[in-house]
């Protein structure tokens, strides 16, 4: 038997193993898949979930990538002409939103873990 809860109300499931995979809907409305193991990730995502989370995360790892590239630069290269330093700077934003794009939530969470870390070094 497969145990998980709904992620949007918390509802509990059980379900056999035979059902892994299979679709249904939570009294809340939400669609479910049943997870491949117990407490296992059940949500269904539509294309503007997608849409939503390519954008969020993207943008935010741009931002960051943005705010390193702009930390980094100004530490090292001071005496250099601004305007040579336009592509680094426009190519680190594009890592970050590539990175946040396709890494998703697990990227930025580890890159804050990694802040969060050397807080504290």
């Amino acid at each position: 038997m497969i145990e998980f809860r709904c992620w949007y109300c918390s509802r509990r499931f059980v379900k056999s193993e035979k059902r892994i995979g299979e679709r249904f809907t939570c009294n809340c409305r939400r669609m479910l898949r049943v997870p491949k193991r117990n407490g296992g990730y059940c949500r269904v995502k539509t294309l503007v979930d997608w849409m939503v989370e390519a954008v969020v995360y993207g943008g935010g790892g741009a931002v960051l990538g943005f705010g390193f590239a702009v930390l980094c630069i100004s530490r090292l290269l001071v005496r250099t002409n601004p305007l040579a330093m336009i592509p680094a700077v426009a190519g680190m934003t594009i890592f970050g939103f590539l990175f946040g794009l396709f890494g998703g939530e697990p990227a930025i969470n580890w890159i804050g873990r990694l802040i969060r870390g050397s807080e504290y070094d």
